[in-house]
């Protein structure tokens, strides 16, 4: 089975270099590039990784990328890296195209296993906003949310 390919967009490059280290370790996974900015990280959309682990001010802060990326690699699925715990931001990343949201101090726990989770085309959240995405489709009219 082919490597699952990741590209790593963080402005920090401290947090980068601990995500290489743990992917490095990881079977299976291939860390294919890296950005630290809004635009190394539009340019690396061309490498179309099958996941891409973007940090959440990248995502959905200055430059906005996520929706942007999404656009240029459909394909690829993406967890947001978040210092956050407030749902309101995490329903934030999901709602712009996010497949699922990891929280920075869990990186050495649990990146690996989020991204094989969402590789395989699962979702990544924590427990406690499903009740909240639960509400969010709720308040949405039928019509909307209908195939």
């Amino acid at each position: 089975m082919p490597a699952i390919t990741v590209v790593i967009a963080e402005e920090e490059k401290e947090r980068r270099a601990t995500c290489q280290r743990i992917l490095a370790a990881e079977r299976g996974i291939r860390v294919i590039g890296e950005a630290g900015t809004a635009a190394e990280t539009l340019a690396a959309a061309r490498l179309t990784p099958r996941i891409l682990i973007v940090d959440d001010k990248l995502a959905l802060g200055r430059g906005f990328v996520l929706p942007i990326f999404r656009r240029a690699s459909p394909n690829t699925r993406v967890i947001v890296l978040t210092g956050q715990s407030a749902a309101p931001a995490l329903l934030d990343a999901l709602a712009h195209g996010a497949h699922g949201v990891l929280n920075r101090r869990l990186l050495r726990a649990l990146l690996g296993k989020a991204i094989r989770r969402v590789a395989a085309g699962e979702s990544w959240v924590p427990r406690k906003i499903i009740p909240m995405v639960v509400e969010s489709l709720r308040s949405l009219p039928a019509s909307e949310i209908s195939p």
